[in-house]
């Protein structure tokens, strides 16, 4: 029988470090997956994240803008940990599997870049393609959900009676 879990005491350097691995690994990813299909730098990546408040004069050469894109990524990798790790204790009320929470999560950080976030952003917008939705929800999934996930699991603490 599985032992009773608490799932409200995760502190700030969880929650830290967690975004930073789940940044990391996303982050990481999307860059070699660019450069492998575009043949291009890593570092239009970068650009294109600061584009979304810079608009074109992301683009302009400045050396600082993708530094800048980097900031910006890891700011929202923190807030989707956070947000996750306040959801967290009422996901895992109703859902006990950890990879099933992981795909959901995953899926609803896609939905809310992808659908809410970047519209309002100024990024030049991507047309959706079954592939490319499809690549970038399982990246999603795989590098922020399941990161997320385990680690939650992990340490949340047995329930003492």
């Amino acid at each position: 029988m599985e032992a009773t879990r608490q799932y409200n005491k995760f502190t700030t350097g969880t929650i830290a470090l967690t975004a930073l691995l789940a940044g990391t690994l996303d982050l990481a990813t999307s860059c070699i997956l660019f450069t492998v299909r575009s043949g291009k730098s890593f570092v239009e990546v970068l650009k294109f994240i600061a584009s979304a408040l810079l608009g074109p004069a992301a683009y302009s050469g400045n050396p600082a803008i993708p530094w800048l894109g980097v900031l910006f990524h890891y700011a929202i990798a923190f807030v989707f940990t956070t947000f996750f790790f306040l959801v967290y204790p009422f996901i895992r009320k109703g859902i006990r599997n950890t990879f099933l929470i992981a795909i959901i999560y995953g899926l609803f950080v896609w939905v809310v870049m992808n659908v809410i976030v970047l519209p309002f952003t100024h990024v030049k917008q991507i047309p959706f393609t079954t592939f490319g939705v499809s690549v970038g929800a399982l990246v999603l999934i795989i590098m922020i959900g399941l990161p997320l996930a385990i680690v939650a699991e992990r340490v949340s603490e047995p329930e003492k009676k």
